[in-house]
């Protein structure tokens, strides 16, 4: 029975090729496109997931002065983790120091390797997180402060094939004997390092630096936030109460003056929502999830249109089968074949389209995921989705088919009242309607990566490369400006504490001034400069002066306009009275509120201070002299010993990296757009042209009566046209309620304009226009003496 239901079906698809290719096609573009999207949704929703038990691990989360919207950090002061440790309900607690972007060098060899992240961590680190040792032991090695563990892939940039065991290489001016290779982190991990060092060097090396202050051990240091902590609780623990436990010993460690309050979150969502409770990664990943589905149902019902609009070629076909014995079972199950033929085709073509163009997504979604079919949770999420589209494809365009009376059928009344129209229109809208969802969501995207591109940020980003230099050339740093400044090539040269023009990286809450009261926890950004950076970066002054060079900067500060507004300053603010990190001085400028963090974000109070030692150069140059200027700064930097070779950044480059995650939501919005709007236009494509042979007589009639081509045109297309100008309708509305939803994480924002909304519906009119178009030119110019020609 099944081979005769198979047979049979493969004849029927065979015998109408062009409404089976439509199908195919449809179905494997949206299958494609959904398992592709399953794939990235997968792999963002198992981030840290890989850890035994990782549902009883939190992170510590520092909120401080929530009572007036502090800041919210996602990491803590060092003795958290101590005071974590003899919490109830702990089993674990557990503190991680960090150094990035650093260089790591092989003296035998004479190799560095670059852009290397060191993890410090204590004893309880590998009895929470599971990052396994693929050789040596960890029996000792917290003993041993010089020893390290090193992942496969650094071993290998740092030994090549020789066994890195028992090998040594050099950080600073310290060797460190590499006790252990670690497997590779793996991508969905929020931890990712390339080496493991005992904490004991960290604690170490911060004593013999001098400590915080009057704090000397990072036991002992309550005031420098530099360590995420980590819990493991037991399955009966309160994760508020183990919050209030930390936060009441540290606030009597501050002997009571204290407003920061510590904050158990889940390891599980740290990936999805962010420590200040930003919860835009998780919505994109819910709303790429969403567009998965909504593909796949647009791919259904292209095939459950397409089969119903074809009802009445079947119908002779149906009520013959029912006279020489078949009955309803048999006619469902034999159109339900069909439609498993034409899935499985669309499946297999979805699968090869998956390996053919994996490398390129990876690209666009900036991720390394690998398609591998035997992750048992991706067939799940692919079995739910075939299943659904499967279910949504067969069943009732069968039921509809098999139900037709044989009497009708033979006289070719069958699809009056069967054919349903209404439920062919109502699907029409509803494809289009995701449609030009999508395409109003990609336009607002695309109007809000143009303003982000043209706000004014409140300095001249054009043309300044930043460069960190060796720790040798700052002892002849005035030398080193003389001659950079007397290069044609080079506009301007400063100093900065500041690497990153869109990350200011570095607060405190050490300021005080007259009257300010006890309550006020103000968290200010800080930047240490030289009297040319304001001047180079062309930031504005409100009021006052800039530093002159002179040794009386030390005690003079310049302010942004937001502090001077949360400080309760009236005009004029020169002459006020401030101290800074225990440092009495006087407000000397005010500059204009300047973008010194991501747009996301309100801009905040800072400082400008000059009190400093290293720094990262500034140097201006023009787009001609690019070149020039970069060569002046190489031979300057090649100088003096360094294990780092020679490596600049544009703050430019720096302020594009910044928005990569908005600039791929932006472009992988026009692929999905693009597809939906592909896979509609499809199904309108095949409607169009069932609709022109079905009414392949009445045209030709009309056109013997004087009917124009504009008019069959019009005929033909007006329904389609109309049904399109519904979804706009009802799109509009939805793309408003998502988009005002997506531009919330901003603090500045483009408007919500009236013509994008416009632009968009014309856009999807057009297409549907021009599909429909095609279909009803070619049925207006035929023959009209074929077209009533009787067969």
């Amino acid at each position: 029975m099944i081979k005769n239901y198979l047979i049979t079906a493969i004849r029927e698809l065979r015998k109408r090729k062009f409404y089976t290719a439509i199908n195919i096609l449809g179905l494997s573009v949206s299958l494609t496109a959904a398992i592709l999207i399953i794939f990235w949704v997968q792999d963002e929703q198992s981030f840290d997931k890989f850890h035994p038990n990782y549902e009883a691990i939190y992170t510590v989360n520092s909120h401080l002065d929530p009572e007036h919207n502090g800041a919210i950090w996602g990491i803590t002061p060092g003795p958290v983790s101590n005071y974590a440790q003899n919490a109830p309900d702990v089993e674990f607690a557990t503190r991680v120091s960090q150094d990035y972007n650093v260089t790591l060098v092989n003296d035998k060899l004479k190799r560095p390797v670059t852009d290397m992240s060191i993890y410090y961590v204590d004893s309880s680190f590998f009895n929470m997180f599971h990052f396994p040792l693929q050789e040596g032991s960890l029996v000792g090695f917290q003993e041993n402060y010089k020893q390290a563990l090193v992942t496969a892939s650094t071993a290998e940039k740092l030994f090549s094939s020789q066994q890195a065991i028992g090998k040594t290489f050099r950080y600073g001016t310290d060797l460190f004997t590499v006790a252990g290779i670690l497997k590779d982190v793996p991508q969905n991990s929020s931890m990712q390092f390339n080496v493991i060092i005992p904490l004991g060097y960290h604690a170490q090396r911060f004593t013999n630096w001098g400590g915080n202050g009057k704090w000397k051990t990072i036991d002992e240091d309550l005031g420098n936030y530099s360590f995420a902590t980590y819990v493991k609780v037991k399955p009966t623990a309160s994760p508020t109460l183990i919050g209030k436990f930390i936060s009441d010993n540290y606030t009597k460690a501050r002997d009571g003056e204290n407003s920061t309050i510590f904050v158990l979150d889940p390891l599980k969502t740290m990936h999805l929502i962010a420590p200040d409770g930003n919860k835009s990664t998780l919505r994109m990943v819910q709303i790429f999830g969403i567009i998965a589905i909504l593909l796949l149902v647009i791919g259904a019902v292209n095939y459950v249109n397409l089969s119903t609009a074809r009802a009445l070629d079947r119908a002779k076909d149906v009520g013959i089968r029912k006279i020489i014995g078949a009955n309803r079972l048999h006619l469902f199950l034999q159109f339900i074949t069909e439609t498993v033929v034409v899935f499985f085709c669309s499946l297999v073509i979805a699968f090869i389209l998956i390996l053919l163009l994996h490398t390129g997504y990876n690209q666009i979604a900036q991720k390394s995921i690998s398609y591998s079919f035997q992750n048992s949770t991706i067939w799940l999420y692919i079995g739910v989705a075939i299943i659904g589209t499967l279910g949504l494809s067969s069943i009732y365009p069968a039921i509809q088919l098999s139900s037709f009376n044989p009497i009708h059928s033979l006289k070719g009344k069958s699809v009056k009242g069967v054919s349903s129209t209404t439920i062919r229109k109502i699907l029409v809208v509803f494809q289009f309607t995701l449609s030009v969802t999508l395409i109003v969501c990609t336009l607002v995207i695309r109007n809000q990566l143009d303003f982000i591109q043209k706000i004014n940020l409140g300095y001249d980003r054009d043309h300044v490369i930043t460069l960190g230099l060796p720790e040798e050339a700052y002892k002849h740093m005035d030398a080193i400006q003389t001659e950079l400044k007397n290069n044609d090539a080079i506009q301007g040269v400063s100093l900065s504490s500041v690497y990153n023009m869109t990350d200011f990286g570095n607060a405190t809450g050490d300021i005080d001034w007259p009257g300010k009261s006890k309550d006020n926890k103000l968290i200010v950004a800080q930047a240490k400069i030289d009297k040319d950076f304001i001047p180079l970066m062309n930031i504005q002054f409100v009021e006052g002066k800039n530093f002159t060079g002179l040794p009386a900067d030390s005690s003079g500060y310049i302010i942004n306009e937001t502090l001077a507004k949360q400080m309760g300053l009236k005009p004029p603010y020169v002459g006020s009275n401030m101290s800074f990190h225990d440092f009495p001085g006087q407000i000397i400028g005010v500059v204009k509120d300047f973008h010194f963090k991501s747009i996301k974000d309100k801009i905040g109070p800072m400082v400008f201070w000059t009190r400093w030692g290293s720094g990262t150069l500034y140097v201006k140059t023009s787009t001609k002299k690019a070149t020039e200027a970069i060569k002046a700064l190489e031979k300057v930097y090649n100088r003096y010993p360094s294990d780092t070779p020679f490596k600049y950044t544009f703050i430019d480059q720096q302020f594009d990296s910044l928005y990569k995650s908005e600039q791929r939501t932006g472009l992988l919005f026009n692929v999905f757009a693009g597809i939906a709007i592909f896979i509609s236009a499809l199904g309108l494509f095949a409607l169009a042209t069932h609709e022109a042979q079905m009414r392949i007589k009445e045209i030709g009639i009309r056109k013997v009566l004087g009917a124009s081509t504009f008019g069959v045109v019009r005929l033909l297309g007006k329904n389609f046209v109309l049904l399109v100008s519904i979804s706009i309708l009802i799109a509009c509305p939805i793309a408003v309620y998502l988009m005002k939803q997506w531009l919330s994480n901003f603090a500045y924002k483009t408007d919500l304009e009236l013509q994008t909304f416009v632009f968009g519906g014309i856009l999807a009119l057009l297409i549907a226009v021009v599909t429909v178009s095609y279909q009803a030119v070619r049925a207006a110019l035929s023959n009209p003496v074929d077209s009533l020609r009787d067969e």
